[in-house]
């Protein structure tokens, strides 16, 4: 799942983000509140018997958050699924919604949204 940085505005506006935040505990928990999951991932925590750390917020996103990253950065957040194949799916329909992982990469901010799609 990749985001297309071919628009000026969306790239400005993610650099923006990007200078902004920095990779940790406080972003992750604010992409959860966004896609209504915090409860979710505090229900996971419980039931591994973990505390919340950085890990196993990106443990959990692995694992259950799969989203275009050009839908989460548009606001879409109704767009989130629950299942890898289900992902896969949506992008094969809409394949204007990928983009280039390096792109990604770089903003570091949406990398925890990449997947392999293959």
């Amino acid at each position: 799942m990749l985001l297309l940085m071919n628009n000026n505005n969306l790239k400005e506006s993610s650099y923006t983000i990007n200078n902004m935040s920095e990779i940790n505990k406080e972003l992750y928990h604010d992409y959860l509140n966004r896609l209504n999951q915090m409860n979710s991932y505090q229900s996971y925590l419980k039931v591994i018997k973990k505390r919340d750390n950085l890990t196993n917020l990106k443990n959990y996103f692995n694992k259950y958050i799969f989203i275009s990253i050009q839908d989460f950065h548009q606001g879409h957040y109704d767009k989130l699924f629950f299942t890898n194949k289900d992902l896969k799916y949506y992008l094969n329909q809409y394949p204007e919604k990928r983009g280039h992982k390096n792109i990604i990469k770089e903003e570091k901010v949406y990398r925890i949204f990449l997947r392999y799609l293959r």
